[in-house]
Formats: structure tokens, C-alpha cells, sequence
């Protein structure tokens, strides 16, 4: 089950139970190179692949904090899950893979009965998901009738609530640090930067070279 690999995964990682903090550098520690980029107008979130054995994940830069852990997480189930099987549910599983992942049924299942919209703002803040997450994890796990879940979604319409919640500027953001940290590795190697644009397919001078390390801050000499 999507979700027994999703406790599996936070076992191996040895994560603490509870809300996954910085989930884009567990992701990084365990290999996984995560990418952002603009999408534009695509309505595309995420991306994931295994590439020479390499698991690589690509998210949409301009999508708010909470929705794009969901995403990375998401992601991260399809790197799991359908790597040598795919199922005719890959979408519903990899869900149901990030559900537990970020919000672990043993951790939450207390916090997610009798909620109300006062609420959801204060747990989107604990966990790290959107308060639509929140919903649907209650109504998953049977916390939730599906009367309240749709008066809530109601009350999220009357809001603006389905397209930008609030509540997701101060949610601490998840930023890639791998591939610059590769790049300033190989700099430190002796590479240029037009060496290392050429070993990662970029055209010289290419400004979207994410492995090419920031300069480094010249040194004052009083």
C-alpha cells in the first residue's frame, strides 16, 4: 500500500515523527536532486524521473510553499512506487503516498476530528499543507463526513480560497541547495564556469545553469 511505503520511506530516512520540516533537504540528503523552474501557464506542478539511476524531481517555481511539499512529496511517491510497476491508479497512489508522508496518520488523526475553518489555518501552519490538504486527509482517514467536508469546501469558494489560500507566505520555504553545492564541488575541482555548463548540457554563459555555484563575495583587504 501507497501508504505503508510512505512509512517505510520516513523509517529508512530516520525522520521524527510529526510534521516533515524542510522536506526538500530530506529529499536532497537521500539523493534526490530537486529542480525549480517556472512552468508559465502550465497547470503542471511537478515532474519526477529516475535518470541513470539518479532520481531527479522538477517543480513548479512560482507555485506557493504548501503546494509544492505536496507536490515534492507526490513526486516523491511516483519515484517510490512506480519505478519498475505502474498501476492504473499511479495518480490516486502517489496521493495517498504524499498524504501519510506529510501527515502520518498516527500524528494527526487526533488533531483532524471536528474541524472547523478557525482551525485549519493554525494546522496548515504545524504541518506544512494546504487547509484543502487538511480537509481531505480528514475525509481519507473517515474523520470527516463528506456534508462537512463539502460545507467547508463551500466556505473556501466564498473566500477566494480555492485558488490562493492564506496562510502560505509564512510557511517556511523549501529552496534546492543540491545542484549548487555540485557546482561550487566542481569549481573547487579547478572546472570553470563555461567547464561546467558544458558537463551539464547548458550553453556557455547559460543563466539557468542551476548547478553553476553563485560567485563568491570578493574578499576586502583593509
Amino acid at each position: 500500500r501507497p501508504a505503508d511505503a510512505a512509512r517505510f520511506v520516513r523509517m529508512q530516512w530516520q525522520m521524527p515523527s510529526g510534521p516533515v520540516t524542510q522536506l526538500t533537504q530530506w529529499c536532497e540528503a537521500a539523493g534526490c536532486v530537486v529542480f525549480e523552474e517556472d512552468f508559465g501557464t502550465s497547470r503542471v506542478d511537478g515532474m519526477s524521473q529516475w535518470i541513470d539511476g539518479h532520481p531527479i524531481i522538477l517543480l513548479n517555481s512560482t507555485a506557493p510553499t504548501d503546494r509544492k511539499r505536496l507536490t515534492l512529496a507526490h513526486e516523491l511517491g511516483h519515484l517510490c512506487l512506480h519505478n519498475d510497476f505502474v498501476s492504473e491508479n499511479v495518480e490516486e497512489e502517489a496521493t495517498e503516498f504524499a498524504a501519510e508522508f506529510l501527515m502520518p496518520e498516527a500524528a494527526i488523526a487526533h488533531q483532524l476530528r471536528d474541524l472547523a475553518i478557525g482551525r485549519l489555518n493554525d494546522l496548515k501552519q504545524v504541518w506544512g499543507a494546504s487547509m484543502q490538504a487538511i480537509v481531505e486527509r480528514a475525509f481519507r482517514l473517515g474523520l470527516l463526513p463528506a456534508t462537512k467536508r463539502t460545507n467547508l469546501y463551500k466556505q473556501f469558494s466564498a473566500r477566494g480560497w480555492r485558488t490562493r489560500e492564506p496562510g502560505s507566505d509564512t510557511l517556511a520555504p523549501e529552496v534546492p541547495t543540491l545542484p549548487a553545492t555540485i557546482g561550487r564541488t566542481l569549481a573547487d575541482r579547478g572546472l570553470t564556469p563555461v567547464d561546467i555548463d558544458a558537463i551539464c548540457g547548458f550553453t556557455p554563459g547559460a543563466t539557468n545553469n542551476p548547478f553553476r555555484p553563485p560567485l563568491r563575495p570578493l574578499s576586502v583587504v583593509p
